[in-house]
C-alpha cells in the first residue's frame, strides 16, 4: 500500500503534467514569478567645485597718433544757405556714442549653483510726439475772392492773416461784401485766433466771431483752460470738457498744412465759437485746381456730409507751404452755399 507521502508526490507531478498539456494545447497563460531583483539605490554626495583661476585682463596698447603736418590746414566746409521759401529742417540732435564698460574678473563659483529669479523687462517709454512737418512763415495773408451759391456770384473777398511772435500766433480772416452786393446787403464775418505755437502745432487759447448782417451784429467766443481741458464756448459761455487736439475754424486750416497728410479719414474736435464738435475728414488725392492765382496742384480735404448740419471743404497747395487756396461751404440741405478762391499769396521771407 502506498503511503501518504508518496500519494502526495505522485499527485503533484500528475497536476504539473495537466497543467503543461493545457498551455501546450490552449496557450494559457501563466503567471510566471519573477527573479529580478530590486533596483538598488544609489546615493551621491555633493562636493564643492575648485575655484576657477581669475581672468587676466589684457589690454591693447592705444594706437600710436599721426599728427599733421604743422603748414597744412583742412579747408572749413562751405555753408550752404536754404532759400527762404522752404521751410528750415528740424534740428535732430546727433547719437551719442554708446560706453561699453570692461567685464569685472570672474569671482570663484559657489558651492551650489544659485538659480536668479528672471524679472519681466522694464515698461518701454511712451513714444515722442512726431516733430511738424512743416511750418509757418513769421507773417503771411491770402486774398480770396468770395462767391455766393451754385452760380458763383462774386459778391465780396476774403482776407486771411497771420503773424508769429516768439511762441505766440494770432491768426485772422474777414469776410466782406463789396460793390453791388454790398449794395443790397452788406455782410461781414469775422474771426480771430489767438494762441501758442508748440511742438504739435498750434494751440488755440481765445477765439472770437463776429458777424454783421442788416446792421445786426452776433457774437460768440471760445476760451481754452489747457492746465483744466476745459474751455467756455458759446454766447453766453458754456464749460465743457477740452479735447486734447481741438482747434477752432480758422486755426484748424493751417494745422492741417503743418501735419504730414495721406489719403484717408482722420477726426479733429472743432469749435466754431458757438459749439465744439468732432469734425470726420477725408483726405483724398492730390489734384489740379483752377484760380484766379492760375493753375494750382491742391490735396483735397472735405468734412463728411452730416444730415442737417453745414459742413466745409478746403484743399492745400503743397507749393505754395500746404496753405488752404480753396475754401467751400454747404448749408443744412447740403447745398454749395459759399467759396472762397485765392487771388493772391503774400509771405515773409523767413
Amino acid at each position: 500500500m502506498i503511503n501518504g507521502r508518496v500519494m502526495r508526490k505522485l499527485g503533484f507531478f500528475v497536476a504539473l503534467s495537466v497543467l503543461t498539456h493545457l498551455w501546450l494545447v490552449y496557450g494559457l497563460p501563466l503567471d510566471m514569478p519573477s527573479l529580478e531583483e530590486p533596483p538598488r539605490v544609489l546615493r551621491a554626495r555633493l562636493q564643492p567645485a575648485q575655484p576657477l583661476p581669475p581672468v587676466v585682463k589684457h589690454t591693447e596698447p592705444a594706437p600710436p597718433k599721426i599728427k599733421a603736418p604743422p603748414h597744412k590746414r583742412a579747408a572749413a566746409p562751405p555753408v550752404l544757405s536754404m532759400p527762404a521759401s522752404i521751410p528750415s529742417p528740424v534740428n535732430v540732435p546727433p547719437p551719442q556714442a554708446a560706453t561699453i564698460a570692461d567685464p569685472a574678473p570672474a569671482e570663484p563659483a559657489p558651492p551650489l549653483p544659485v538659480v536668479a529669479e528672471s524679472k519681466p523687462p522694464p515698461e518701454a517709454a511712451p513714444p515722442a510726439s512726431k516733430p511738424l512737418a512743416r511750418r509757418l512763415p513769421q507773417k503771411g495773408e491770402i486774398t480770396y475772392a468770395l462767391y455766393l451759391g451754385n452760380d458763383r456770384f462774386n459778391v465780396g473777398r476774403t482776407l486771411q492773416s497771420w503773424e508769429i511772435n516768439g511762441d505766440r500766433y494770432r491768426l485772422a480772416s474777414v469776410s466782406e461784401t463789396t460793390g453791388l452786393a454790398a449794395v443790397f446787403s452788406r455782410q461781414r464775418m469775422a474771426y480771430e485766433s489767438q494762441g501758442k505755437l508748440t511742438a504739435a502745432g498750434l494751440r488755440p487759447d481765445h477765439f472770437t466771431t463776429e458777424r454783421v448782417r442788416s446792421g445786426k451784429s452776433e457774437k460768440a467766443a471760445a476760451d481754452f483752460n489747457w492746465t483744466a481741458a476745459s474751455a467756455a464756448i458759446g454766447n453766453p459761455p458754456k464749460t465743457m470738457t477740452l479735447p486734447a487736439d481741438a482747434q477752432d475754424i480758422v486755426s484748424f486750416m493751417y494745422q492741417l498744412g503743418l501735419a504730414p497728410l495721406t489719403p484717408g479719414r482722420i477726426e479733429m474736435p472743432i469749435t466754431n465759437g458757438w459749439k465744439l464738435e468732432r469734425y470726420e475728414m477725408e483726405i483724398g488725392a492730390e489734384e489740379l485746381l483752377e484760380t484766379p492765382f492760375g493753375a494750382l496742384r491742391a490735396v483735397p480735404v472735405k468734412q463728411v456730409r452730416r444730415a442737417g448740419q453745414e459742413t466745409i471743404e478746403l484743399w492745400l497747395a503743397p507749393n505754395y507751404r500746404w496753405l488752404p487756396v480753396r475754401i467751400r461751404f454747404y448749408n443744412r440741405e447740403g447745398e454749395p452755399s459759399g467759396e472762397q478762391l485765392v487771388t493772391e499769396i503774400r509771405v515773409s521771407a523767413d
